[in-house]
């Protein structure tokens, strides 16, 4: 019944990496291009936002132990099938809470992780604060860019909706994440913009 579920997931991931490379996204080329910017990874890893769990297999296959949190429970079953699909559901584990309160301890995580959520917060710096309390090293945080947003919107659009989109201005993360105590670096590249800080201890 597992390997049914799994194998059934595969084939609609596949079928949405073929329809966003045909509006000129490749999803892959993409989260590859974030993830080589976030390493390396060490310690305690935690990701904000799990979505489909993409990035965090990705993370798990480079790091140790990935904690990965989200408000929808539905997209955490997806990224379960994910994990297991690449083999490292015991790298993994997926909670359901508001990223608005995390429920771990200052500086608990050596590396905090965020992927092409913040422009779906509803207050995202709000999520960015939750995330440099309790992140002890290493914060990074990516976002389409104006690129990856127009693909995005029209990808949707050719399914009927509109892309869900918040009003949080993400041009101006890295001089937040400075103005909180962390050297910032921005990457820029396969439609996505991307932001790793180091804090300085």
């Amino acid at each position: 019944m597992m390997q049914e579920a799994i194998l059934k997931n595969n084939k609609i991931k596949e079928e949405r990496i073929r329809l966003y490379k045909s509006f000129g996204y490749d999803q892959e080329a993409a989260r590859d291009f974030i993830v080589d910017k976030i390493l390396p990874v060490e310690g305690k890893v935690l990701e904000v936002g799990t979505g489909k769990g993409h990035t965090a297999v990705l993370l798990a296959k480079k790091a140790g132990y990935v904690i990965s949190v989200d408000i929808s429970a539905e997209e955490q079953q997806i990224a379960k099938l994910n994990a297991a699909s690449e083999d490292v559901s015991h790298k993994t584990g997926f909670v359901v809470c508001d990223a608005e309160k995390l429920p771990y301890k200052d500086r608990s995580f050596d590396t905090v992780v965020s992927v092409n959520a913040f422009h779906h917060f509803k207050r995202p710096f709000a999520v960015l604060s939750e995330m440099i309390r309790v992140c002890d090293k290493k914060l990074a945080i990516a976002d389409f860019n104006d690129e990856g947003f127009r693909i995005i919107r029209r990808v949707h659009k050719s399914e009927g909706h509109e892309h869900q989109e918040e009003c949080g201005d993400f041009s101006i993360v890295g001089a937040y994440l400075k103005e909180h105590g962390f050297i910032v670096k921005k990457h820029e590249g396969c439609c996505q913009l991307v932001y790793v800080a180091e804090r300085i201890k």
